[in-house]
């Protein structure tokens, strides 16, 4: 049975999910909604035709609409919509509005009374969670991409800090490093599960520590985009924060322990890596 509506309805508006990488991901309802609109708003318009082209997709339109110019191109595509074209919405890859732009046109449609049909298919934040192993059944909690400035960032991990529920957010490959150092800092040595590059040629799925995933990326250059999936506050001791360590590096200052071998007492005592104590013990020692 067709899922087309008849040219002479309402224009309507598809969010439609898209390959996260892998083209074959696609599905028979994406391709068919694609295929029979009269406009498609990708946010990378060189992207979009590269999945066209591969499946043999040819009539619609093809509309830049990136987080750069939504709130110019919206009023357009709403036009369309009333005048009865249908539009598919999609982002570069996965399902649009999920911290990807489309819900500025979104909202728009609904205030205006315009029907929005999903389309669902690939996610990123589902795909990560489906193979982590972290219990979801009281729920996660997401947080999309973690603002670029670190004290931002900080700000947002500290007021999840005593979250129960696994924390689940986006990062690329520039930031990982200094995101993952705040997060072991501010929320302790958790588990981890690592999602990068899914269902790409190079992807990887691992479930490890804050602290190993840490060094790794210290000291190798990270590629490709990741998910990572947190385990929330345990409900068990509480594990070391920047401040724990700070106060363990202090007493063993003040028993006249050495940087060394206080870097490495802590760092044993606490879980901690040693590269984050020796820089925190470096700020102490300054400060005394």
């Amino acid at each position: 049975m067709s899922t087309v509506p008849p040219k002479n309805e309402v224009g309507v508006l598809y969010v439609v999910a898209t390959p996260l990488g892998n083209l074959k991901d696609i599905t028979l309802r994406a391709l068919e909604i694609l295929q029979s609109v009269d406009l498609i708003a990708a946010e990378d318009t060189r992207t979009t035709l590269k999945l066209l082209n591969h499946f043999e997709l040819k009539g619609p339109k093809l509309v830049a609409y990136h987080e750069h110019n939504e709130k110019e191109r919206t009023p357009s595509l709403i036009k369309a919509l009333k005048e009865g074209k249908k539009i598919a919405l999609v982002s570069e890859a996965g399902t649009p509005g999920i911290s990807d732009p489309g819900a500025v046109l979104v909202r728009r449609a609904h205030e205006e009374g315009l029907p929005v049909v999903p389309v669902p298919g690939p996610s990123a934040l589902a795909c990560a969670l489906s193979v982590s192993g972290f219990p979801l059944d009281e729920g996660f909690v997401f947080l999309g991409f973690l603002p670029a400035k670190r004290a931002k960032r900080r700000a947002v991990f500290q007021e999840v800090a005593k979250e129960r529920r696994p924390l689940v957010f986006f990062e690329g490959p520039h930031r990982i490093e200094g995101t993952l150092g705040d997060a072991l800092e501010i929320l302790g040595d958790r588990e981890v599960f690592l999602a990068r590059e899914m269902t790409k040629k190079h992807e990887e799925y691992l479930l490890t520590r804050l602290s190993a995933l840490y060094e790794r990326f210290s000291q190798e250059k990270p590629r490709g985009e990741f998910t990572l999936v947190l385990a929330g506050a345990s409900k068990g001791p509480r594990t070391p924060s920047e401040k724990d360590i700070a106060e363990a590096l202090k007493a063993a200052f003040n028993h006249g322990t050495s940087l060394k071998e206080a870097v490495q007492k802590v760092s044993q005592e606490t879980g901690a890596p040693k590269k984050l104590v020796y820089q925190l013990a470096l700020k102490l020692r300054d400060s005394l």
